[in-house]
């Protein structure tokens, strides 16, 4: 299996130089790093990780609940937020932006694995979801306009028997 590809936001260097060594012992593949919101989503749209490891407090403008909603709208990424502020209105700020998971910091390296996987885990069902729910979608699509074009053969092979004048052995469609 290939190795998950991680970005990391964080705007504190010896964290996210920490973090950097953890992830890849832990056999994840770290593709960026980056301290700001605006930056975030500038790389994570260059790099196309798996993943995005997110702090929600950030240098620049935008903290780390826009730039998720920015990552995940345009680009349907996961993104687990690494924060050490769990409670409050940040929090609540936090979960309207539906992240994939949330690590209270300090973590253990376990921890951070456990979360990662089902995040990535999660991700990959709700895009496989989709998927069957389209191609379902199509077949319907294809089905209503075979059956609507079926019902319209029937109807005009009836008005041309109608109009021969001969009365055919079985009606091919009720037309009541």
């Amino acid at each position: 299996m290939n190795k998950a590809r991680l970005l990391i936001v964080e705007d504190e260097v010896i964290v996210a130089e920490d973090l950097k060594i953890r992830l890849a012992q832990l056999g994840y593949t770290v593709v960026g790093s980056t301290a700001s919101g605006e930056d975030a989503v500038a790389l994570a749209a260059q790099v196309r990780p798996d993943l995005v490891l997110m702090d929600i407090h950030l240098k620049g403008q935008m903290d780390g609940i826009t730039a998720t909603h920015e990552i995940r709208d345009r680009l349907s990424v996961p993104v687990v937020f690494l924060s050490a502020f769990g409670e409050g209105r940040t929090f609540q700020r936090a979960k309207e932006a539906e992240p994939s998971g949330f690590i209270l910091k300090p973590f253990e390296d376990r921890e951070l694995k456990i979360v990662i996987e089902m995040a990535l885990y999660k991700h990959y069902a709700e895009n496989e979801l989709k998927q069957k729910y389209a191609e379902i979608e199509r077949f319907n699509q294809v089905a209503m306009g075979r059956e609507l074009r079926m019902i319209e053969l029937k109807q005009e092979i009836n008005a041309l028997l109608k109009t021969t004048g001969k009365a055919p052995k079985y009606k091919i469609v009720d037309e009541t």
